[in-house]
């Protein structure tokens, strides 16, 4: 067993680890970083980056589907291996590119499971080699949260959906939240028929529920099935090999494959915590407003952070960049946030930032609801797209949410217009090319 001692250790690899380690190391502290898993962490590797390139594919179909008859005959179909060999290959290069880059910094990094034996001392993987350092930063991420009802264990996570090799016929999705709405969309698109199933009377309870009735409405038009207020009882294999999802309220129904997306939970059960004296939760590990958690020299930072932001990749890089500087002696101030965006990527795509239409119109803010179906940028592709914009009594644009093929684009101008407290008057100042997303924008409010 060997001893070291670093300046700061940081666990996990995935996207808010690196960004505190690269930030740290260039601050002048010697920092080690520990993984267990895939360098790179979840997006890069089985998360949202191989999930957009699949979703690539399927935005293509969604825009030849809405011109059909309107200049376009025909639709591409999804070849899935090859769209899965395009995505392999980009996953493919993460992990030597992360680890180059990590070398090439002079961090060193340890592969296996970071245990604490006491306050600032970490054992790592099967040597049990033994890590001190002054501070420490946790970013293990979350994992997918495991089903208890019988039959649970049949129902797989999403890294085994984004490694699928062949498309089912049927697909069904347990959880309408991120994740089961965009993995219901790429497999409709695929080609199976796709079913989500969903606790409740609705989906992705944090949006402007108006355009979330209007996203479940075009899903449903396209032959997604939706099961509402439903609760899985039971998953039994049948003897064809198939599989019998049994719901509380009886509904029956033979599906290929059950995909659990409902929901996801702290990697903070194996770091032995107790060991040093931090306090951890199932779903997050609580920080204050300076990230650190009950121990005052570590700190929880990403998607296993108690932080009361969306657990997102900018995020998490937001974070990471943010501990470095607090560790560092480069800043003694909490934390703060920009305005950060959220997207779900539907058969239209949803976006939002800011204060949500429901919580401006509890301030008694002025709300504004635009149908932008029929001006240029979006006629064109015949998109049905909608804007609600959310105004201060001063009139600064505060909040938005969107519907649209390019919400994710569009919600961009909102965020650069919030962080800068514009008005309708000084978004008009800029003018910018023509027809274009940001052409419109002085007219979505």
């Amino acid at each position: 067993m060997a001893k070291y001692e670093f300046d700061l250790g940081v666990i996990g690899a995935g996207p808010a680890g690196l960004a505190a380690a690269y930030a740290a190391q260039a601050l002048g502290k010697q920092v080690a970083i520990f993984e267990d898993y895939l360098w790179g962490g979840t997006c890069p590797n089985y998360g949202c980056d191989p999930k957009k390139i699949l979703l690539a594919a399927v935005e293509g179909i969604h825009r030849q589907s809405a011109l059909q008859n309107l200049g376009l005959r025909g639709l591409s179909t999804i070849d899935w291996s090859a769209l899965m060999a395009h995505k392999q290959r980009y996953v493919d290069a993460v992990e030597p590119r992360k680890i180059r880059g990590l070398d090439e910094a002079g961090i060193t990094r340890f592969y296996g499971r970071a245990a604490f034996v006491n306050n600032n001392t970490v054992s790592v993987g099967e040597t049990g080699d033994q890590i001190k350092a002054r501070d420490w930063v946790i970013a293990t991420g979350q994992r997918p949260k495991k089903l208890t009802f019988p039959g649970a264990e049949l129902a797989e996570d999403s890294e085994a959906f984004l490694n699928l090799p062949v498309m089912p016929e049927d697909v069904t999705f347990i959880g309408a939240g991120f994740i089961g709405m965009e993995f219901a969309n790429i497999t409709h698109a695929a080609g199976a028929h796709t079913r989500i199933v969903t606790a409740g009377p609705t989906a992705l309870r944090s949006f402007d529920q108006t355009l979330v009735r209007q996203l479940i409405t075009d899903m449903q038009e396209t032959g997604i099935a939706w099961y509402f207020n439903a609760t899985v009882q039971q998953i039994m294999q049948t003897p064809s090999g198939r599989l019998m999802v049994t719901l509380v309220d009886g509904t029956q129904f033979e599906t290929d494959r059950v995909f659990a997306t409902a929901g996801r939970v702290a990697n903070a059960d194996q770091l032995k915590l107790e060991n040093a004296g931090v306090v951890w939760e199932t779903t997050e590990i609580p920080v204050d407003d300076h990230l650190r958690t009950s121990n005052p020299h570590i700190y929880a930072i990403g998607d296993v952070g108690g932080s009361p932001v969306a657990k997102l990749v900018p995020t998490g890089n937001h974070e990471g960049r943010y501990v470095a500087q607090a560790i560092t002696g480069f800043t003694t101030a909490a934390i703060t946030y920009p305005a950060i965006p959220v997207v779900v990527f539907g058969t239209q795509h949803l976006a939002q930032v800011g204060v949500s239409v429901e919580a401006g119109q509890t301030k008694g803010y002025r709300v504004t609801d635009v149908d932008m179906s029929q001006v240029m940028p979006f006629y064109r592709y015949n998109d049905t797209a909608r804007v609600r914009t959310v105004l201060d009594d001063d009139g600064h644009i505060v909040g938005a949410s969107v519907i649209a093929a390019e919400a994710e684009e569009v919600i961009n101008y909102f965020v650069t217009a919030i962080n800068e407290r514009r008005t309708l008057a000084e978004t008009q100042a800029n003018l910018y090319a023509y027809p274009s997303l940001g052409s419109e924008f002085a007219t979505f409010y």
